[in-house]
């Protein structure tokens, strides 16, 4: 095995990458379903015209079959750098917020990366368990979980302006360290190393409770979430098969908050639809990823989001609402409230460039047939 240092075979941004670096042209992807509602939460279901590939395992499957293995850098170890080796015929999808459990302490990806075949990689990482500096295994776990979405929105800030600055894919730590102890001060949980996961297993049965109140749909890629009227953000994976390995990792990221929430659910696609139209006005800034592909930067409106891409074509992509919530609901609602006078109204709005299709659309769409 042939280690590369940059993980990226010399490859170069094409016309698909030009052309996902529009909002609106990520958004035309999306097809939304019907939404699914337990405790304050409605999930709606996302479907994307991705066409799958290219192919690419989950860290759960690879370390499972002993296709990858993740470590220090060295014995010493480095707290925002990771060593990933994949021995496999398959390439590798890690995503960011995806927790690796082990070794010195427990960290968390940066961003998204998609490992080559056959290749080994110093990947970017932040700690999520301050109070751990010693080995407990010699190599990472893929744990259950994906981040909370708050550690995940605080990865997307503080890379991109790094990526931006560039310095790289980092993050600051000292921030993911403050959303992790928040997460405990609002979840009423304790960790004696400060560790993300241990919130995680005290609330486990009340978690998987919930989760089973959002099944995965047939040709499911992702979701979008709200919880009470705000939208909280969006996930994406271009291959079914793959993000059913997925769902349950991304929805504990997402439903954790509403374990502490007495919000009542709104399912009105209106909100994800206004979540969405302030994601197609939005234009991404690209950056070569530290692994295969390409990371589109996406930023405005209170929405912070990144895709990845590989040869012209979507991996993953991850939106956050981080600051235009109240937007968001006005958008939303329309006329139902009150509209400020420097607002256009409705028949004078011009038509958006993109389209989303939700369930009731594509049942009127069939009995037209």
């Amino acid at each position: 095995m042939t280690p590369r240092p940059d993980g990226t075979g010399g490859e170069h941004e094409s016309d698909g990458e030009r052309r996902l670096a529009s909002g609106a042209a990520f958004v035309e992807l999306l097809e939304l379903g019907a939404a699914q509602t337990k405790r304050g939460l409605a999930v709606f279901p996302l479907i994307a015209k991705t066409n799958g590939g290219p192919w690419y395992v989950t860290l759960t499957e690879a370390i499972a079959t002993g296709q990858a293995r993740i470590t220090e850098v060295d014995e010493g170890g480095s707290v925002p750098n990771l060593s990933v080796v994949n021995k496999g015929d398959t390439r590798l999808l890690i995503l960011d917020g995806e927790e690796l459990r082990g070794a010195k302490q427990n960290r968390v990806l940066n961003t998204t990366i998609l490992v080559g075949k056959h290749s080994s990689l110093v990947v970017p990482v932040s700690c999520t368990e301050h109070g751990r500096w010693r080995y407990d295994m010699p190599a990472f776990e893929a744990d259950e979980f994906v981040a909370d979405r708050g550690v995940r929105a605080e990865l997307r800030r503080s890379v991109s302006a790094s990526v931006k600055a560039g310095v790289g894919h980092r993050s600051d730590q000292g921030g993911v360290w403050n959303e992790v102890e928040m997460l405990h001060a609002k979840q009423g949980t304790h960790s004696p190393t400060g560790a993300q996961r241990d919130a995680y297993q005290a609330k486990k049965p009340d978690l998987d409770k919930l989760l089973a109140a959002f099944p995965l749909v047939e040709g499911q890629q992702g979701m979008l979430v709200v919880h009470g009227n705000e939208v909280v953000g969006l996930d994406l994976v271009s291959i079914p098969e793959k993000y059913a390995r997925l769902h349950d990792k991304l929805l504990r990221s997402y439903v954790f908050e509403a374990l502490a929430s007495d919000r009542k659910a709104d399912d009105d696609p209106a909100l994800g639809r206004a979540f969405l139209e302030r994601i197609a006005a939005l234009q991404a800034e690209s950056f070569k990823s530290p692994g295969l592909g390409w990371d589109l930067r996406f930023e405005g409106s209170g929405v912070l989001g990144s895709l990845l891409t590989y040869r012209g074509r979507l991996i993953h992509a991850a939106f956050f609402d981080v600051g235009g919530v109240a937007a968001a609901r006005r958008g939303a609602a329309g006329d139902r409230g009150g509209r400020s006078e420097s607002e256009a109204p409705p028949e004078t709005r011009p038509e958006p460039r993109w389209r989303i299709a939700d369930a009731r659309e594509r049942a009127r769409r069939r009995q037209a047939r």
